[in-house]
């Protein structure tokens, strides 16, 4: 593993620990029907396809510099189109949970998102 993949894999998992532990104290301290029960996968489905996607930037830019600028439009817009589904899928099946899901992903979304970009930009400097 290179170093730059192992020191995000390492701040990764601290920001997926300390999101985990707000969320158990939120799902201690607000009432059952404002959480969705799908939180706590969003926290896992949200670290691995940050990591996945981290990963294979890396990969792309590591076998060409002039590629990143592709690799990262095309995995956003991958990942965009996945997160979509997501949303729907779910909305469609738990149509009761739908609005708290839908919160508690694009909160999660903004937290994981904020992490990647400022991690580029570190290591961009």
């Amino acid at each position: 593993m290179n170093q730059k993949l192992s020191v995000f894999t390492k701040q990764l998992l601290i920001v997926a620990t300390v999101t985990g532990l707000v969320v158990i104290a939120l799902m201690f301290s607000i009432p059952a029907h404002y959480i969705s029960p799908a939180l706590p996968y969003l926290l896992i489905f949200f670290t691995a396809s940050t990591l996945l996607s981290f990963y294979f930037i890396q990969k792309k830019m590591l076998s060409s510099a002039s590629g990143f600028v592709t690799a990262f439009m095309a995995n956003s817009i991958i990942r965009l189109l996945l997160y979509l589904m997501v949303i729907v899928a779910y909305a469609f099946t738990n149509r009761a949970d739908a609005i708290n899901f839908i919160i508690s992903f694009f909160v999660l979304y903004i937290i994981f998102t904020a992490f990647e970009a400022m991690f580029f930009l570190k290591s961009k400097q």
